[in-house]
């Protein structure tokens, strides 16, 4: 990889070259715009593009053989904005500027311009760049100007690249070594679902990235593809025993997503493709494709097997509106997670999908995977409802409750009046499953409004005549954090104690257990019109044989 290239300024005046390289520089200048569509040279003056040609002409001349060659450079343009200019010179080949441009947002830079230009470079003598010829090596020349990024994120955007430039290269040599090896594996498993499902796959349904054999002792036999670069990072060599074990008790495939995001093509976690071999496992790691994803799940082996089940065990007719409205369901979920997770699980998505195309409404399913590795997290607002900063508060709402780490999350904003949020989180290190209920509550309470939401707890709860002045008398008094954190039934038991309150000396207690609490662990409320410091209760507590290990205080709001 060649060093980080400063700002020009420091050697020559942006957008001026040396005379010698100025014809070369005009001939890539009109590469660069040469096919490109409009909207990627609106605003890209002569300037601009001589500084652009000039900064690529440096990527190619600094090309040693088919190694990359990438050139960063901060400046400005002709409409005086400050810019990062990025010129990456390689032999062509897939996935380039996706890869590229996907390394660049996930440096958190907007990008404002894309230009690939295929060019054929001649070389001199000496290695150097000798100019465009059409006798000359086919060259894939990319152009980016994106927002300015510091010295750290260019750093390390150069290193991104050279990684995505590396993998994409395994990837693309060893793809008939990979196709190969999947249809090897579709042929041991006979004829069957599973295998058609590897078949379906190898038609243009999977971009496949990586394949190796795991054995048992923890090697790692015949890498391909980013296998030879990621090794175990694809599935660690503990989640391949427990998915040999899965596979040796369900048999076929087992259908995964890695920890690792993919740098080719799409920056997502990589989809895994498992399948027992020899003692161990061979894992086929990849993306599925867009069509993949698109398709209608009676096309899909497995998936179309699973949507006949559920058509059979409730009587749905294929031609008939439920066996449509299932059909349509399934089609708008996400294809890579509904084969990765059980039957029960995707019989309740597509039921929960089914009620809401009938009534929409706000709305929480939780699904782990075969390993019980990863939560996927599948939350429905109402579109209106939806925002930035939703978003992101119930994505750590579901990782808190999982306690887990947010690996991935997507929006499927569709053609339907609810827009549908999926988080991927890695649950490796819990051992906690969260309340899916509490979660449900929690996000109706947001979309419908706390008060609205506990009113509604208080009437469940059998005080339809005083739910209302409660509701209005407490409600707006919790503080945020406790709102998401206990949601609105919990909101409105506690509302119950404090309502008995007479007086400042008055006092209730609550003893309960939550989901998930170990044996022996009991959590105690204590409602106060005054404050109650820690130390007032401790010793009744400890006379009773318990021992208090943490305390948590909620002051109301109100008068």
């Amino acid at each position: 990889m060649q060093g980080m290239h400063e700002p020009m300024a420091a050697t020559r005046a942006a957008g001026a070259p040396s005379p010698v390289n100025t014809k070369q520089i005009d001939l890539i200048a009109k590469a660069l715009v040469a096919g490109a569509l409009p909207g990627e040279t609106a605003g890209f003056d002569k300037s601009d593009r001589q500084a652009a040609a000039a900064l690529a002409f440096e990527a190619l001349d600094a090309r040693a053989g088919s190694a990359p060659s990438i050139r960063v450079e901060t400046g400005t343009g002709s409409d005086g904005r400050r810019l990062m200019r990025l010129a990456v010179a390689n032999d062509d080949m897939p996935f380039l500027v996706d890869s590229i441009a996907h390394a660049v947002s996930a440096e958190g830079l907007a990008i404002d311009r894309i230009l690939h230009p295929i060019i054929h470079a001649a070389r001199a003598a000496d290695g150097g760049f000798a100019g465009l010829d059409s006798k000359g090596a086919k060259t894939s020349l990319i152009y980016i100007e994106s927002e300015r990024g510091d010295a750290k994120q260019r750093r390390d955007l150069e290193e991104s690249i050279e990684q995505a430039l590396d993998h994409v290269r395994l990837a693309v040599a060893d793809w008939p070594a990979m196709t190969a090896a999947m249809a090897d594996g579709a042929a041991a498993l006979g004829n069957d679902e599973d295998a058609a499902l590897l078949n379906w796959f190898l038609a243009n349904h999977f971009t496949l990235l990586g394949s190796a054999h795991y054995p048992a002792d923890g090697s790692i036999r015949v890498p391909l593809g980013i296998a030879k670069a990621i090794g175990d990072a694809v599935l660690s060599p503990e989640q391949r025993v427990k998915a040999r074990a899965w596979l040796d008790a369900n048999g076929g495939v087992m259908l995964a997503k890695s920890n690792s995001l993919s740098t080719v093509h799409r920056r997502a976690p990589l989809d895994l493709i498992v399948a027992p071999s020899g003692d161990g496992v061979v894992i086929h790691a990849g993306l599925w494709t867009s069509a993949a994803l698109a398709a209608s799940p009676d096309e899909i082996p497995v998936l179309r097997a699973r949507l006949s089940a559920l058509m059979i065990k409730y009587g749905f007719s294929p031609d008939g509106h439920a066996g449509k409205s299932l059909t349509h369901a399934l089609t708008a979920l996400p294809h890579d997670l509904l084969l990765a997770i059980d039957d029960a699980a995707l019989e309740r998505l597509a039921l929960t999908t089914m009620s809401l195309a009938d009534r929409p409404r706000a709305e929480v399913v939780l699904a782990n995977d075969a390993l019980d590795r990863h939560l996927f997290g599948f939350v429905w607002l109402p579109r209106d409802e939806l925002s930035t900063a939703r978003r992101v508060e119930i994505g750590r709402m579901i990782t808190e409750a999982a306690d887990g780490a947010l690996l991935n999350w997507s929006i499927d904003m569709g053609a339907d009046a609810v827009a549908q949020i999926r988080y991927t989180v890695d649950r490796r290190q819990s051992t906690r499953q969260p309340d899916e209920a509490k979660l449900r509550a929690a996000v109706v309470a947001m979309v419908r409004g706390w008060s609205d939401a506990v009113e509604a707890s208080l009437v469940a709860m059998g005080e339809e005549a005083a739910a209302t002045r409660l509701a209005l008398k407490f409600a707006e008094g919790f503080p945020s954090l406790y709102r998401t954190g206990a949601g609105p039934d919990e909101g409105a038991r506690d509302i119950l104690r404090l309502a008995r309150l007479s007086d400042v000396h008055d006092r209730q207690v609550r003893l309960y257990r939550n989901i998930g609490d170990a044996e022996g662990r009991l959590r105690l409320k204590l409602y106060s019109l005054a404050a109650v410091t820690l130390s007032d209760v401790v010793p009744a507590l400890e006379n009773f044989g318990f021992k208090v290990i943490e305390e948590v205080s909620t002051l109301l709001e109100n008068d």
